[in-house]
């Protein structure tokens, strides 16, 4: 399913959009939008998801905030995976990599998601805070 966004209300939400606070992170919309026209398909909106944890920032940049990365949260949360390198927004079921290393050395909930460097567990989102993080990103496309 694609969502198309009027880029001029898009940032005006975002800006208005409130900080999504889970126990120790707290999720917010960078407001300037960054729009991908396309010449035969429909043009992409660029967000930058930023992540405090602890007093340090976090960013995940570039990424499609869309019904797609949504429904993929919903279905499989374990598979989920935000960033190309560190840090990474990720599900725990990455066997054979050093995010699954990650999870084992720090004893991680396998249905939760965490925030990484690569080595460390930076934060933990845990199973029940999931929801609340897909409800804020649909609120934030609608």
């Amino acid at each position: 399913m694609e969502v198309l966004m009027n880029l001029d209300h898009a940032t005006f939400h975002v800006e208005k959009t409130k900080a999504l606070k889970l126990k120790e992170v707290n999720f917010k919309i960078k407001p300037n939008i960054k729009e991908q026209k396309r010449l035969f398909r429909t043009p992409l909106y660029k967000l930058t998801i930023i992540v405090e944890v602890n007093n340090q920032v976090y960013e995940f940049v570039g990424y499609n905030l869309n019904h797609e990365l949504i429904s993929q949260l919903e279905k499989d949360p374990s598979r989920f995976l935000v960033g190309a390198e560190p840090p990474f927004l990720s599900g725990t079921n990455w066997p054979d990599s050093g995010i699954s290393e990650v999870v084992v050395a720090n004893n991680v909930p396998l249905d939760s998601l965490i925030i990484t460097d690569g080595n460390n567990v930076i934060a933990t989102i845990y199973n029940d805070e999931i929801p609340i993080l897909i409800n804020w990103f649909k609120n934030l496309i609608n």
